[in-house]
């Protein structure tokens, strides 16, 4: 199960900001191929697979290690390299997701610490402080046809302001949870009207969310 979200987040993360994560994405759903593996070491299995895929995929050493002397027994034809992925993963703890311009497998439990890094644009948040001075008061007339005039007070309020460093916070405390602190690639700062945040795939669809929720009660 973890396997197919890892590879569902993969798709799901696609952006045309990186188009090298759009060409992977790409393959993994449209590029057909065959194996043949029998009782083949995983590394061998992946050397494999990124030669006839042309995908930079990476094992690490904890999935290695996890794996240890196992060997895999795997036969298919004409399957997309992300079925292929599946049935090579799927019951040996294994996971894969995108990470640092290469497809990476690693052991499932390292999956929520995966972190990428997006931008997002806020700039429609973040309002320069207007002044705020006293009711606006104007002479109008009284419309009693005695020519009297009478104060009218304007006391509409300012529109919301959006401190910069209110609305980093704002997001940390409605997304991510515990993550922002105990995982170490996590991240977020605010840069000329843009925030950066590095964290998993869960945690950046919960800020795009919340950002939209934002704007929508503008």
């Amino acid at each position: 199960m973890k396997t197919m979200m890892a590879l569902a987040i993969l798709a799901a993360t696609a952006t045309a900001q990186d188009p090298a994560r759009d060409e992977a994405v790409r393959k993994l759903n449209t590029l057909k191929v065959s194996v043949d593996f029998d009782q083949v070491k995983l590394q061998d299995a992946m050397d494999y697979l990124r030669d006839v895929s042309g995908l930079n995929v990476v094992v690490t050493p904890s999935a290695q290690l996890k794996e240890g002397d196992g060997v895999l027994t795997l036969r298919a034809k004409d399957l997309s390299v992300k079925s292929v992925l599946k049935l090579m993963l799927h019951g040996r703890g294994l996971a894969a997701t995108w990470r640092d311009g290469a497809l990476v497998v690693l052991p499932s439990e390292e999956l929520g610490t995966a972190t990428t890094m997006r931008i997002y644009d806020v700039r429609s948040h973040l309002l320069k402080l207007p002044d705020h001075p006293g009711p606006k008061v104007e002479l109008v007339g009284t419309g009693s046809g005695n020519g009297l005039i009478g104060p009218q007070f304007d006391l509409s309020e300012p529109r919301v302001v959006m401190e910069p460093d209110f609305l980093v916070e704002l997001v940390k405390a409605n997304t991510g949870g515990r993550s922002w602190e105990s995982n170490p690639g996590a991240s977020i700062d605010l840069a000329d009207g843009r925030l950066v945040v590095t964290q998993s795939a869960a945690v950046h669809a919960e800020v795009d969310a919340f950002l939209r929720r934002m704007a929508a009660y503008r």
